[in-house]
């Protein structure tokens, strides 16, 4: 296959004559690619029914916000995401990209929401902490920008029980002391959950609880029956001979 210099593609546009797509696409991913090339591309009537080719657009620091506003309504949600997750993009484009996924979650199916949620970038998570789905909520908890104060929001307002407890049962987010302190105090969890998490506390965690008045009064007797539980083996082991 024969290469095309940038400077001979750009003279190709700047004379009216369309390269070959794979060209175009290779140029504008190359890291030496100028700005003067997405300007000409931009002015191509064409350039509008060649999806891949203004998905590597939206993604270049030269892309203008009025071309990437009618262009980011034109491609997938999976070039969109892109968009919003690179850094070359200008920040007013990724901006522009981020805006339009929180517009787009709520038309998804639930593989997309699960796809979106593993590498969404922070801007979406307000969106995604809500979603009801056990799935959503489990490729949440993977991705790598999440950090302990999501799974606090994440377990304070997500409506789901169940959400919950996929947190509860994560391996990173459910051993975190403030995240399951937050879980337990949910009105709405189910009192056998709670009973279970109780026995996983410290003890110093347990009587904190214990002691707030603003937990249900069966989980706090459950907190206290097993204060007294381990306080009478703690006793038959100092009595016995």
């Amino acid at each position: 296959m024969v290469t095309w210099p940038t400077a001979a593609v750009l003279a190709s546009l700047e004379a009216g004559v369309r390269p070959p797509d794979v060209v175009l696409r290779r140029a504008l991913q190359s890291a030496g690619c100028p700005a003067r090339l997405v300007s000409v591309l931009e002015g191509c009537r064409w350039v509008r029914g060649a999806r891949r080719i203004m998905a590597l657009m939206l993604r270049h620091p030269g892309c203008s916000l009025g071309f990437a506003v009618d262009a980011i309504g034109r491609v997938g949600w999976m070039e969109v995401l892109a968009v919003a997750r690179d850094p070359r993009a200008s920040p007013a484009v990724r901006r522009l990209a981020e805006r339009r996924l929180l517009e787009r979650v709520g038309e998804m199916s639930q593989g997309e929401r699960t796809s979106l949620a593993r590498r969404a970038p922070r801007s979406l998570f307000p969106a995604l902490i809500q979603d009801v789905s056990t799935r959503t909520t489990a490729a949440l908890l993977d991705n790598p920008l999440f950090g302990e104060m999501d799974a606090l929001r994440l377990v304070s307002l997500n409506p789901w029980i169940d959400c919950v407890r996929v947190v509860l049962r994560h391996a990173t987010w459910g051993r975190r002391p403030a995240v399951v302190d937050a879980a337990v105090r949910r009105k709405d969890l189910p009192l056998p959950v709670a009973a279970g998490i109780a026995v996983t506390l410290s003890e110093r965690q347990r009587r904190q609880l214990e002691q707030s008045p603003d937990l249900p009064r069966e989980f706090r007797q459950v907190l206290s029956q097993l204060r007294e539980h381990r306080a009478a083996r703690s006793d038959c082991r100092r009595v016995t001979p």
